[in-house]
């Protein structure tokens, strides 16, 4: 097989193409943007060829050139920060390039790396489970700009695939952690005011660790019926507050303040009721089905991906330290 990566010089692109090398691409082109992706030879098999190229994917002849001679695309670039328009344009835009690149040089198949955004968690209820089976966001704006722009591409990718009678896999991980991956996530909770807030509590966290889900991405990609979707999520998640916990003894003794779910729900409610009146002078940076969807207590699965032959590289526990220790040294090399 013959594949394309794109993002391959981010946190997790990287990860993905050594697995892909393993499992035995021939031949394997990876599109980066201003990084070039590092140690991917090591896993590198003496017949497999990787080729570097740095290509920006809103420029429609480089994408063209990027398509050419190969089976399988393997989308990993999104734009994660930035104002809207750019994160639309890097991640809405440059997806339906690769596209329209793919559909004329006949390419056979495509993988997208979308997100947990895409997926009406809002709408479930406490303990129930979240995965592939679950209803997806009809807009994705109710959680924000990013919510947006993954549900954006995955309806383009599904709808455009379908049309032109190319083979579409979606990957959809949780929370994707590791050394490189920066810091808390937010469904942990936030930091203001000199304070961190524990908005998460006794909330499962859905983590992935980072080459967990580079693995479940390629084995995906080599081995996963056309048509497939998958949530990407490892076993024996920790809740918010445990990782919480682990963060505070290992990187940073932080100054918590915690809000069980329901005053979290009703607060708000109480600042978009405030929102509203104001006319928009408080921003509503928690609505109601914001919380709903980051901070009800869910379950989580995986059984697709092991169906398919997934195994867990790194056990949580060990993922957990690694991530730690990353974060520590982080904050030693900043001091």
């Amino acid at each position: 097989m013959r594949v394309l990566l794109t993002g391959a010089g981010g946190f997790l692109g990287p990860r993905i193409a050594r697995s892909l090398l393993e499992l035995g691409v021939e031949q394997l082109r990876l599109q980066y943007r201003t990084v070039a992706p590092q140690g991917v030879g090591d896993a590198q098999a003496g017949a497999t060829t990787v080729d570097c190229q740095a290509a920006n994917l809103l420029d429609m002849q480089r994408v063209q050139s990027l398509v050419e001679g190969v089976d399988c695309i393997v989308h990993a670039a999104a734009g994660m920060r930035g104002a809207p328009a750019d994160m639309f344009a890097n991640t809405v835009v440059a997806t339906r390039n690769l596209l329209q690149a793919a559909r004329a040089a006949a390419v056979r198949r495509f993988v997208l790396i979308s997100s947990f955004a895409v997926y009406r968690s809002g709408a479930l209820s406490k303990g129930m489970l979240l995965d592939e089976t679950c209803p997806l966001e009809p807009s994705g704006l109710e959680k924000g700009h990013y919510g947006f722009v993954k549900t954006r591409q995955e309806q383009l990718v599904t709808a455009f695939t379908r049309e032109h009678g190319i083979e579409c896999v979606l990957l959809r991980p949780g929370v994707i952690h590791g050394p490189g991956a920066g810091s808390i996530s937010p469904r942990v909770g936030l930091r203001a005011f000199g304070r961190f807030f524990s908005l998460g509590g006794g909330a499962l966290l859905p983590l992935t660790y980072v080459d967990n889900c580079a693995d479940a991405v390629a084995l995906a990609a080599v081995k996963a019926p056309a048509g497939s979707a998958f949530s990407v999520v490892d076993d024996d998640l920790p809740s918010c507050r445990e990782f919480l916990q682990l963060y505070r003894r290992h990187v940073e003794k932080l100054s918590v303040v915690s809000l069980p779910y329901p005053l979290l729900l009703l607060a708000s409610r109480l600042l978009q009721s405030y929102h509203r009146r104001s006319k928009g002078q408080l921003p509503a940076l928690l609505t109601p089905y914001t919380v709903r969807s980051m901070y009800r207590p869910l379950r989580y699965g995986n059984a697709a991906l092991k169906a398919l032959g997934w195994t867990i590289r790194v056990p949580t526990p060990d993922a957990l330290r690694a991530s730690m220790s990353a974060l520590a040294a982080g904050r030693t090399s900043q001091a």
